[in-house]
């Protein structure tokens, strides 16, 4: 896992002024209540993973509001919107670093003038990206993210770096783009049948899944013809999505925001069994987010069942303390096992 995680520190970022994570694992949950910075955990990872493509800030933001990408939209990205305080993201590797901040370059906007004659809000015209992937101060290579003189959204790209990571965020919907382009590479290389027997489990009515051009179709017992994966639940739609990206092994890291969302609590045990059994087998990583106990019990349940499971799986509870800010506190499978036969809360 030369090209996976260790740890991460990111500070101004989100709603983080500052959070430390070590020791990351193949498998890593994050876990926590609602609005604590678990999704912006995730996007740190893959603004990093990426991070001489000068649009990542407006993709993730994207993903979180739907609307049209800009420039001036990654004034979210920015702790409190303070503009004084530079994002930065550095995470350690197995074989060296990865460190990424960015600037903004304002400009007044004069379709917001107040009575006064004055702005009452700037908007950024242009963001700076600087990383490296070599510790120490300053960075080596540095991209541009800029709106042009008739409005429209240009970039710089760095020269002489090239990206060797290969990083997918499945989001909290169920994406299904994703999941045709995931499942369709599977069938090239005739490996579909891996994700129909896992996805059996979850509805042994699934016969087949074709890839075709305008998408992907079921074939379930009893019904005629193909149908639409649109047609399906939300549960299947997001495992097909799931495990059609973890079964590729083209990416060196997979990050899934809200893994539970559309699986009713009783498939939690046998998505989890199903996920560290190919994570186990290919070596890669995943980072998750879950608020949800009955996941986090699934959890605990699958790698009760498969002890070799133990040693995959790291569970960060993320919560803002009072007198240390953010603070991330890890569980090991015992230390999980423990909190949950003894009702401990485990996002405190």
């Amino acid at each position: 896992m030369s090209k996976c995680y260790n740890k991460i520190l990111i500070s101004n970022f989100r709603g983080f002024d500052h959070l430390f994570i070590n020791d990351f694992a193949n498998v890593n949950v994050f876990v926590g209540a609602n609005n604590v910075g678990k999704t912006s955990i995730l996007e740190a990872l893959f603004m990093l993973s990426g991070m001489s493509n000068p649009l990542m800030p407006t993709k993730v933001n994207y993903w979180r509001t739907l609307t049209t990408a800009t420039v001036d939209s990654a004034r979210y990205l920015f702790h409190n919107l303070d503009f004084t305080q530079k994002p930065v993201l550095e995470a350690g590797m197995k074989e060296g670093i990865r460190k990424l901040t960015f600037v903004p370059v304002m400009a007044n906007d004069v379709a917001d003038i107040t009575s006064s004659g004055m702005s009452s809000r700037t908007t950024i015209k242009q963001l700076d990206l600087d990383f490296d992937v070599v510790e120490g101060e300053g960075y080596t290579y540095h991209t541009r993210l800029y709106t042009d003189a008739v409005g429209n959204m240009q970039q710089m790209v760095a020269s002489g770096y090239q990206e060797d990571m290969n990083c997918l965020f499945i989001s909290a919907d169920k994406n299904d783009n994703n999941a045709t382009s995931n499942f369709a590479l599977l069938v090239k290389r005739n490996r579909k049948q891996e994700v129909v027997d896992a996805l059996r489990n979850f509805d042994p009515e699934i016969e087949a899944i074709e890839a075709l051009p305008d998408g992907l179709f079921l074939k379930m017992e009893k019904v005629q013809e193909l149908l639409p994966i649109g047609m399906a639940g939300d549960g299947v739609r997001r495992m097909i999505n799931i495990l059609s990206t973890i079964a590729n092994e083209d990416y060196h890291t997979v990050l899934i925001d809200e893994i539970d969302n559309g699986l009713h609590y009783s498939a939690h045990k046998c998505m989890w069994k199903t996920i560290l059994s190919f994570v186990k087998q290919r070596n890669m990583q995943i980072f998750v987010t879950t608020h949800n106990l009955d996941c986090i019990q699934g959890l605990k349940n699958a790698i009760q069942e498969n002890e070799t499971f133990q040693e995959l799986v790291h569970v960060y509870n993320i919560a803002k303390t009072k007198n240390k800010g953010h603070q991330a506190y890890k569980y090991t499978y015992e230390e999980l096992k423990e909190a949950i036969d003894n009702e401990i809360e485990i996002r405190r």
